[in-house]
């Protein structure tokens, strides 16, 4: 049960749910006025379709890489950069 239970944690630790991923966001203070949780939730998940919908294992890996930079980055490091990747659309 424990190994089975950790290949489940280690499976979604890959891939951030938008919903944590925008909540780390606008926690740092990185949302701007425009772009609220929830605007950035949909977007971010836009995103993931369009790339599921466009069949590139690239940009969907680099998506899921993006997310889980932010997940492990500080705000600071976010804030300057460490995650941005210059292929991937901003959301």
């Amino acid at each position: 049960m424990t190994l089975a239970l950790s290949a489940v944690l280690g499976l979604s630790a890959c891939d951030p749910p938008c919903g944590r991923t925008c909540k780390k966001l606008v926690n740092c203070g990185l949302d701007t006025p425009r772009l609220s949780k929830e605007e950035c939730e949909l977007a971010c998940e836009d995103q993931e379709a369009l790339y599921d919908e466009w069949e590139d294992p690239e940009l969907r890996s680099a998506f899921r890489d993006y997310k889980q930079c932010v997940m492990d980055k500080t705000c600071n490091a976010i804030e300057d950069g460490a995650c941005y990747d210059e292929e991937l659309y901003a959301f």
